[in-house]
């Protein structure tokens, strides 16, 4: 927008109030509401001044409200005006709004000025019945009545009017239309309640419940005294419809009461995230402020890293190293509640949140710093682990998947309301052990000294997994329960919204990793199903026996070793193991699975008994022959002596 004289702000991530204003009009109660939402943001008022060609006279009647604008601010506000031609304020309005980072829009619709205030990207306060004479100019507004059934643009309104109090009076109305009897009145009070809750303004704003025919009337006559009647806009109609429906127009002609209707930023995501803070504050009310600094005092105490953060972590990192090696679940469940990892990762939820950038740095560096001594502690224990196999404790946490994802997000969620609650701290020590966060990083450093470098891997994306999906779903709770930056604090909100962005693309990016590997690990069992029903299968047709245990020693490159017990009542010769092998080996490779196979197989003689049939009595002792090799079942090659064993004597 090309500005033919005046100024622009300097700093664009200040509060920043809009009004345009056709020169030579007074400014009227539009210019004061403008000062007035500009001194609740701690910000400014951009006066626009658009006039129709460019000629001295024009300027000059521009700078006369220019002058005007200055001396009814009285310097409490600071004020960039400046002129554009009314052809650039229409086209490119929207434009300078994105580019200024403009909050809040102040017009007044009986200006000649036209704007589609529906295509503003920005909150809107729209003005009808200002009433512009001489005597109003000098009229401070001091009483603002807010008409609500607890709408959320109503909501966003008194929350940008709030810090105003004391000294502007705002009182929150309900009028209960008579005919629908007490349970309106009390639905009323509910809905006052519940909306002074939602902004943490109970102590400082006034709330009226009336007793009326219609809702116009009830307004109407509640707004004897006020200055402005505030009306929230509906969500189901556009605001041209609620502008010039019949509640404003009818108070601008019966009561003569200025009415500002007023609108919520335009923004689809914004929108929706409030439907739910507001639909889930009725499930799940929101903390009290008195609560909230409390737990935002106890959760920022644990999360700052200290002399004992890092040795309770490199405490707990030495016991689950250890316990994965000796493959001890009990070492391990000890290991998680000593590690005080959950604290600074909950921090970093909340910091996210209130978009406290101070915080999240402190939360970062502790998670950060401490990850990687688990790690460090952890490669050291590996040297135990050197040339030996992984215990199933250790390749327990080196293949993540989608259901280690929602135990992180459940977990994350049952961390945060624990935390946020003293009463329901004892909850806990459960989060934690549910939460593994310290054995996949000790994993992840006794894999990589022993060798096992993807599977290290895996086991630090377990770690990525669990502390992305419990800072995200620790936000997400911080936030129902009411956790905010002030709408003045634009540059936490700024902070908020970047960190919101990259927790949802880190969390999707983690997500389809996940995805990945829960489809490889899906076609591992699928596969290993598989070979275990075709040996089962070829064990009963060729060998006539059944099969015991499985165990698969080696399934990589294509080959594949087995270790097979089966039972059967008669003895299993070396060409029938030989034939056995050429069976599985050919379904398996015909089928796509391997390339080669191996096997051994383990026989156990059984005795088969029928109780309708007795044994045949053997007359006499006999000696117990001294065990002797059956040459059919000497070990050949792939094959194993079997052992007898007697069932039902």
């Amino acid at each position: 927008m090309n500005v033919l004289e005046g100024q622009l702000p300097d700093e664009r991530k200040m509060w920043h109030v809009l009004i345009p204003r056709s020169p030579g009009l007074p400014l009227g109660k539009s210019w004061q509401l403008a000062l007035l939402l500009a001194k609740a943001g701690m910000g400014s008022v951009l006066l626009a001044l658009p006039i129709h060609e460019d000629s001295e006279e024009a300027r000059q009647a521009a700078r006369q409200t220019m002058r005007q604008a200055e001396e009814e601010s009285g310097n409490k506000v600071k004020i960039y005006a400046f002129v554009v031609t009314v052809a650039e304020y229409e086209g490119q309005i929207n434009e300078f709004i994105h580019q200024w980072d403009v909050d809040v829009l102040v017009d007044d619709v009986a200006d000649p000025i036209e704007h589609d205030l529906n295509r503003c990207p920005c909150a809107v306060a729209a003005v009808r019945g200002d009433i512009s004479t001489a005597e109003a100019e000098t009229a401070h507004i001091g009483c603002i009545l807010v008409p609500t059934s607890g709408g959320p643009n109503t909501v966003y309104a008194l929350s940008a009017l709030m810090p105003l109090a004391p000294e502007v009076r705002i009182i929150a109305l309900y009028v209960a239309q008579a005919h629908l009897g007490n349970h309106e009145e009390a639905l009323g009070r509910h809905r006052l309640r519940q909306t002074l809750e939602f902004i943490d303004g109970q102590d400082i704003i006034e709330t009226q419940l009336v007793t009326s025919e219609n809702i116009t009337d009830g307004i109407r006559e509640s707004a004897r005294g006020s200055d402005l009647v505030l009306i929230g806009a509906s969500r189901e109609s556009s605001i041209d419809k609620i502008l010039f429906g019949n509640i404003p127009d009818e108070l601008v002609r019966e009561s003569k009461t200025t009415v500002v209707v007023m609108r919520e930023p335009k923004s689809r995501v914004a929108h929706v995230l409030g439907d739910v803070s507001w639909r889930l504050q009725r499930i799940l009310p929101r903390l009290s402020l008195h609560d909230r600094t409390d737990a935002y005092v106890r959760i920022r105490r644990a999360a700052r890293p200290n002399i004992d953060y890092y040795i309770l972590i490199s405490l707990a990192s030495i016991i689950a190293g250890l316990g994965l090696i000796v493959n001890s679940g009990a070492v391990v469940i000890g290991a998680m509640l000593v590690a005080p990892l959950m604290s600074p990762i909950v921090g970093t939820g909340l910091s996210i949140v209130l978009g406290d950038t101070r915080f999240l740095r402190l939360t970062l560096g502790a998670v950060l710093r401490g990850a990687l001594l688990a790690i460090f502690l952890g490669m050291i224990v590996g040297l135990f682990q050197i040339g030996k196999p992984l215990t199933p404790e250790l390749a327990a946490r080196t293949n993540p998947s989608l259901l280690d994802l929602a135990i992180a997000l459940f977990s994350g969620m049952a961390a945060a309301f624990a935390l946020s609650r003293s009463n329901a701290a004892g909850a806990l020590p459960g989060v934690a052990i549910a939460a593994a966060l310290v054995p996949p990083l000790a994993t992840t450093g006794i894999t990589f000294t022993a060798g096992y470098y993807v599977e290290s891997l895996g086991a630090l994306l377990l770690f990525i997994t669990n502390f992305v999906a419990i800072g995200s779903a620790t936000a997400l709770v911080f936030l129902i329960l009411g956790f905010r930056p002030a709408a003045s604090q634009k540059a936490r909100v700024e902070v908020r919204a970047r960190s919101a962005r990259v927790a949802a693309v880190s969390l999707a990016i983690i997500t389809a990793l996940l995805v990945i590997t829960s489809y490889i690990l899906g076609q591992q069992q699928a596969q290993q199903t598989r070979i275990h029903e075709v040996v089962e299968q070829k064990l009963s047709e060729v060998a006539r026996a059944d099969l015991a245990d499985l165990t698969i020693v080696d399934f990589s490159d294509g080959k594949l070793t087995l270790d097979i017990i089966a039972r059967s009542s008669h003895a299993i010769g070396h060409q029938t193991v030989q034939d056995l092998q050429e069976e599985i080996g050919t379904q398996l490779v015909g089928e796509r699975i391997i390339d080669e196979i191996a096997l051994t197989l383990t026989v156990i003689r059984v005795t088969d008994l029928d109780p309708l049939i007795p044994p045949t009595p053997t007359p006499g002792p006999s000696p117990t022959p001294e065990p002797t090799l059956n040459p059919e079942l000497e070990p050949a090659a792939g094959v194993m002596s079997g052992q007898v064993v007697a069932v039902g004597d």
